[in-house]
């Protein structure tokens, strides 16, 4: 709780409408560890120190504005500023430089470091210029907006030569497995249960009008018949999509705009693990067939609940992780 000199000296940002004391104290709760110099340094210390977050500057330059912590206690939450090609870590702000302009990268505790590291691997140093005091005010604002809970998980803003400010669409997550609502994946295990006892298989598509699911057919018996050189597996141990199906729905998808998020398949034998052949299925020749779809499993067991098992492409390999299905009624 704030004392009465603290909430004379931050009168006017205790008035704002969505701040307010609870915003206050939020930022005092923040530890900033700043490793910037220069220009841009000094201005985001002096911003920061000046609102009420504590800052421990690398450099001198930065020594603006000392102040006791806020709430006389030290600050639990910690909070980087790095320069390019440095990243911060647990969360906070990564300046660089390309072209002559500056960019600003600021990343939550919630937000991706491989997407960071992806949109930042072509920066350079943010060197030192004209913006340097503009970029210390954009470091404090952005700063500010990670501590008062208001920021994307991930969010930029670019600084040109010139001065002029734009800001950054973070990129889509393709490291981590996608939100599926619940109904979605409840849909999904009635689908995949209907074709038991052989493999089933389905996709999960994302656009304009949310999370939906494709059912689509196993056509490996039908395969197999054809071809069985080519297909020696029967649909009780694999799965495949029957290809004008498989095409036409890519054909509406880039049609409406939507994207695939994932592509679902069962194991009823209850291998509860993505196999050998799911692996080099989904990623012939050690790259991913889809790059940026995720793959979602669902064992079936005897006399148990179905478990779900997601596999994300990450560092050459399908990491996976559980996915918690709905309870069947």
């Amino acid at each position: 709780m704030l004392s009465e000199p603290q909430i004379q000296r931050y009168a006017r940002q205790l008035l704002l409408r969505d701040l307010g004391e609870r915003g206050q104290e939020a930022l005092g709760a923040v530890r900033v560890l700043l490793g910037l110099d220069g220009e841009a340094a000094g201005a985001a210390a002096a911003y920061l120190r000046a609102g009420g977050t504590e800052v421990s500057a690398s450099s001198d330059t930065a020594a603006w504005a000392s102040m006791p912590p806020l709430l006389g206690t030290a600050p639990l939450r910690p909070l980087t500023v790095t320069a390019s090609p440095e990243l911060p870590e647990p969360e906070g702000v990564v300046v660089g430089g390309r072209g002559g302009a500056r960019v600003l990268w600021s990343v939550g505790a919630d937000g991706c470091a491989d997407c960071l590291r992806h949109a930042t691997r072509h920066l350079g140093p943010p060197g030192h210029g004209s913006s340097g005091i503009q970029v210390g005010t954009l470091v404090a604002l952005l700063v500010q907006r990670r501590a008062l809970g208001v920021a994307a998980p991930m969010e930029g803003v670019e600084v040109s030569a010139a001065g002029t400010l734009s800001t950054l669409v973070a990129p889509a997550c393709v490291h981590r497995p996608p939100a599926i609502p619940d109904d979605v994946l409840a849909e999904l295990v009635h689908h995949l249960s209907a074709a038991l006892p052989d493999e089933g298989c389905a996709v999960l598509v994302g656009g304009g009008d949310g999370v939906r699911l494709v059912p689509m057919a196993n056509a490996q018996d039908a395969h197999r018949a054809r071809d069985p050189e080519a297909f020696p597996r029967t649909a009780r141990t694999a799965f495949t999509f029957e290809p004008r199906a498989w095409l036409a729905l890519l054909r509406t998808l880039e049609a409406s705009g939507g994207r695939i998020l994932a592509i679902a398949h069962s194991h009823p034998d209850g291998g509860e693990h993505f196999s050998a052949e799911d692996r080099r299925s989904a990623a012939p020749d050690g790259q991913p067939l889809y790059p940026g779809v995720a793959h979602l499993l669902v064992a079936f067991r005897p006399g148990r609940p179905p478990v779900g098992r997601w596999g994300v492409w990450t560092d050459g390999d399908f990491a996976e992780s559980a996915c918690p299905l709905p309870e069947q009624s």
